[in-house]
């Protein structure tokens, strides 16, 4: 079992998750595990590694010019084998949410499941802008005398609390991870 934090780039106060996962898992199942974890809609393409060297699913990357190893056949131990290692994921090509994935602790034995550890914060809302918008929110939210204020809760509702963490709800969302898998593939074409 590895024990994997993950934290959004360039966020400060920052937002992460620490997750325990098989080694064995694909990077696909990762990449959901991921999703589920920060809250994310999972309506973004995504990758692993960088432009010039993409893991993904290239089904979904068919369009571009750039190869894609797919995500289904390379192994989370493929590419984290010692505690300190990383591995860098991005969602959402136009927010640009670059997430720094790393291997914290190795553990013999354990679960076939992945399940939640530990995390802090709320995920930024989908398509709010990357972290610039992100940042914009937040501002607007704290500071409702500006300029922006309405059009801003208008928009995310008034529910979004950027310092909220639901351990239990990730957890019992995460039991469903093969169906949530299921789902998405069959949405998508995938199957």
């Amino acid at each position: 079992m590895f024990h994997l934090k993950i934290t959004i780039d360039k966020i400060n106060p920052t937002i992460w998750r620490t997750i325990q996962v098989p080694e064995t898992f694909s990077l696909n199942k990762l990449h959901h595990i991921i999703q589920i974890s920060f809250g994310w809609t999972n309506s973004h393409l995504y990758m692993f590694a960088d432009d010039e060297n993409r893991i993904g699913d290239p089904i979904l990357w068919e369009d571009s010019e750039t190869e894609t190893q797919w995500d289904k056949k390379v192994k989370i131990k493929d590419m984290l084998q010692n505690v300190g290692d990383e591995l860098k994921y991005e969602y959402d090509m136009g927010d640009g949410w670059k997430h720094t994935v790393v291997l914290e602790k190795i553990e013999v034995g354990g679960s076939k499941t992945s399940r939640c550890l530990d995390g802090a914060r709320a995920a930024p809302p989908e398509d709010c802008g990357g972290v610039h918008g992100y940042q914009e929110l937040i501002h607007h939210r704290y500071y409702p005398e500006k300029d922006g204020y309405i059009e801003l809760i208008e928009w995310l509702g008034e529910e979004y609390d950027p310092e909220l963490f639901d351990l239990k709800t990730v957890n019992k969302e995460l039991k469903g991870l093969a169906k949530y898998i299921r789902t998405f593939d069959e949405e998508n074409g995938l199957k």
